[in-house]
């Protein structure tokens, strides 16, 4: 089957998109599958086309990138010409899902489209762009996907967008093989320096959505023996320093924002405890959650639509109020002081990845999805 990805970011752009989009096209290109990742250029150091793993990377003409969107007009001339049996469309940012249906005008190719999560900026003018674009241009987009996707149902509940439409459940995929609770952590903890502490970790783009302040805040009422580590780079990773630097926890802090993805799972097992404290519906799912759960840790996640879904409180993890440093830090005292409830809660989140968000379920889940749109299998 041909299939077209169409993300808005790609490689070496790093989110949870990407490395959604990464772990979909590696598993359908191992069943056989031609794959295209039609996505933007949005650094235009970047080749314009290129192979890699068996697939081909197309980036089309982009004009910028504005309020952390790609104004990537070639996308619809990109895939005018492309070849497909399935078209999947990949959304937000917004305006990439847009470009491409408008260029899909006049074909029959199916298309599907996986709906990551709602739009969200802040302040007067952030609501009324989002408003503006979600009345006039997201829900022709929308209705050109015969098949639309997202990854929790208690998302899908309580998004506007999405409000009566038919949407089926999928989640994002996890390397099972990659992220799993054998691979050793010390060598990483002792590079840091970390020998003898508790240990909390962050993974994600250091964006403000993610809470990474309220984890940082949350060391004020913790013993001095717990240390964080925050792997991962973005726009607050100085604010986030300087933070540290003002509250006086600086030195129970480690950024490490050059790790790679071969790294990672070395970093998670370092750790104790993985805590993702998401504050808006910019967070979906939380793909580093999933990975967590893999590498055989437990979790604390934020009690918010998505995200709160990746677990079974009290069996793989904890639920915290988002924003509240405090009932975070309740969370973690109560998990770092019981080890054997932890081991139980990595080995039962490493159960549940296994069952639910190991790539080749989610691809299998989605090939039933193209096969429905397309009469292939």
């Amino acid at each position: 089957m041909r299939i077209v990805q169409v993300s808005p970011f790609y490689l070496p752009h790093a989110g949870g998109v990407e490395a959604h989009v990464r772990r979909l096209t590696e598993e359908l290109v191992r069943r056989g599958h031609d794959l295209t990742v039609l996505t933007s250029r949005y650094d235009p150091a970047l080749p314009a086309e290129e192979s890699r793993d068996g697939y081909r990377i197309l980036r089309s003409r982009t004009r910028g990138v504005v309020l952390d969107t790609p104004i990537n007009t070639g996308t619809r001339k990109a895939i005018r010409g492309l070849p497909a049996d399935i078209v999947h469309l990949h959304y937000p940012p917004p305006l990439t899902a847009y470009f491409a249906t408008r260029g899909l005008r006049g074909r029959s190719t199916p298309v599907c489209l996986t709906y990551h999560c709602d739009l969200f900026r802040p302040g007067p003018a952030g609501r009324l762009l989002t408003a503006i674009y979600e009345s006039l241009l997201l829900p022709g987009t929308l209705d050109r996907a015969q098949a639309l996707i997202a990854h929790t149902e208690s998302y899908v509940a309580t998004s506007g967008p999405l409000r009566g439409r038919r949407v089926e459940i999928i989640p994002s995929a996890v390397d099972l093989q990659r992220f799993r609770p054998d691979i050793p952590g010390g060598a990483v903890r002792a590079s840091l320096g970390l020998e003898g502490s508790r240990v909390l970790l962050f993974a994600g783009r250091l964006v403000p959505h993610k809470g990474v302040d309220t984890i940082v805040r949350a060391l004020l009422r913790l013993p001095p023996d717990v240390a964080l580590v925050v792997v991962g780079r973005g726009p607050g990773l100085d604010p986030l320093t300087a933070l540290a630097r003002r509250l006086g926890v600086a030195p129970r802090v480690r950024f490490c924002p050059n790790v790679s993805d071969e790294e990672l799972p070395s970093y998670l097992r370092a750790a104790d405890l993985f805590v993702f404290p998401s504050q808006n519906r910019l967070e979906g799912f939380g793909l580093a959650v999933a990975e967590a759960m893999a590498c055989g840790l437990p979790v604390i996640v934020a009690d918010m639509p998505g995200v709160r879904e990746l677990i079974t409180p009290g069996v793989e993890g904890l639920l915290t109020e988002p924003l509240l440093s405090s009932d975070l830090a309740d969370r973690v005292d109560e998990l770092l002081g019981d080890p054997a409830r932890r081991l139980r809660m990595g080995g039962a989140g490493r159960r549940r990845a296994e069952s639910r968000y190991g790539a080749a379920t989610v691809v299998d889940a989605l090939l039933r999805v193209y096969g429905s749109l397309s009469g292939a299998g």
